[in-house]
């Protein structure tokens, strides 16, 4: 019995030096004279194995935060959060990481969707169902067979999907009021939905970047992920703090001759932001291909603005679908910035092959390296919660650079074990 005792308390033992709870303290200053909303506070995992929940809290009130596995592979990569700042503050959080237990559930303030379509003729009884990620070669269109026609992301301010096909623009879902809608609109709002303060969507992209999406650049126009291998399309994650979607290009070839390149580009869109970064990874480094990205120019009464510095954006009238008898024609503003490290230049392109308003303020950029990364931004004059103009969006395009160039102070401080 003795030995049995014995034996029972060593496995004990074991079981409690197995298990960890590890706390830690993150340090976030804004160095800016201005107040923040939403500042994004990210920690990485890799020094700490097999972490299964975490618990943010600010002078002892436990704030929501997200653990995301970012490659699939079951292992939480890691934990963010969101906290709003005074000028020139200086918060300290205490985050408890633990491989016990469940992580706990917060409200879902992102969304993420991407679904087969359902092929019943009959609208109202069409089951959208739901996947991950789908892969499809480069032979085959999947725009018509992906709900609703490529990767959704959403967050309270602003809405947009990926196209799925070879364009892999990204349009714009305007929101009326600050709340996630898109999972009852499906992008799709109805008259009875608009009535209720539903959002819609609210950008005509055609063959442009929309607001955003990479492209390669052949002097003169885009080139777009025609010549791959295959496709793919990801919901990495959602949740309370935020929602991203990996976009994959395997095997690229954006000009005759070019060394294959497998090309990942992941969108990252967090609560209370009208701003998405853009995180672009190679497989190798690509100082041979020039890129671009940029947005629509909406021809509607539209009007440019540019810092020459990395910095465009536009404002005008814009219809979805450039359809007037379907859509409503709707004010939206427009904005991008790279960081000088890979802005080239200003351009413009037309593509020329109907009377479509398919033309794009351009952002010509490159890297020497095997990534590069940059932001855009987007506003509605649907919003209840926006801008009164034009003048007052370039401005805040102005205060938002300034801002990404002046990101907050983050330090993480182990204090237990």
């Amino acid at each position: 019995m003795k030995k049995y005792l014995s034996a029972l308390a060593a496995l004990i033992v074991a079981a409690s030096a197995s298990a960890f709870d590890k706390t830690v303290n993150i340090v976030v200053t804004n160095p800016s004279k201005e107040a923040r909303k939403s500042v994004p506070v990210v920690m990485k995992l890799s020094d700490v194995d097999n972490v299964v929940s975490a618990t943010v809290t600010l002078n002892g009130k436990e704030i929501p935060c997200q653990l995301d596995d970012l490659n699939d592979d079951g292992i939480f990569d890691e934990v963010a959060f969101v906290t709003d700042m005074q000028k020139k503050e200086t918060q300290e959080f205490r985050v408890l990481l633990s491989d016990e237990g469940e992580q706990k559930k917060y409200d879902a303030r992102t969304y993420g969707y991407i679904g087969i379509r359902d092929r019943q003729n009959d609208a109202k009884k069409q089951k959208h169902q739901q996947i991950k990620s789908v892969t499809f070669p480069k032979e085959t269109n999947p725009y018509n067979y992906i709900y609703p026609h490529g990767a959704v992301m959403e967050n309270d301010m602003v809405g947009f999907r990926v196209y799925a096909d070879h364009r892999q623009s990204l349009d714009y879902y305007g929101h009326r009021n600050l709340r996630c809608d898109v999972a009852e609109t499906g992008f799709y709002t109805t008259q009875a939905q608009r009535d209720k303060g539903y959002g819609e969507d609210v950008l005509y992209t055609g063959s442009t970047y929309g607001c955003g999406a990479l492209h390669g650049w052949d002097g003169k126009n885009a080139v777009m992920f025609e010549n791959v291998r295959n496709r793919t399309q990801t919901v990495v994650c959602d949740g309370p703090v935020r929602t991203i979607l990996d976009i994959k290009n395997k095997a690229w070839r954006p000009y005759e001759g070019c060394k294959p390149v497998d090309i990942t580009t992941r969108y990252i869109l967090y609560y209370g932001h009208r701003d998405v970064e853009v995180q672009v990874t190679f497989s190798r480094p690509v100082a041979d291909i020039q890129l671009s990205t940029g947005i629509v120019d909406i021809v509607e009464g539209s009007t440019e603005f540019t810092d020459k510095k990395g910095l465009r954006g536009d404002w005008g009238r814009a219809c979805a679908g450039n359809n007037p008898q379907v859509y409503d024609t709707i004010t939206v503003g427009l904005g991008i910035y790279v960081p000088k490290e890979y802005y080239k230049g200003d351009s413009h392109f037309t593509d020329g092959k109907d009377h479509l308003p398919n033309q794009a303020y351009v952002q010509v950029v490159g890297t020497q390296e095997d990534n590069m990364h940059y932001w855009f931004a987007c506003t509605c004059d649907i919003e209840t919660f926006g801008f009164k103009g034009m003048k007052e969006w370039f401005q805040w395009l102005r205060d938002w650079k300034k801002e990404l160039e002046q990101p907050a102070v983050i330090k993480v401080v182990p204090i237990s074990r």
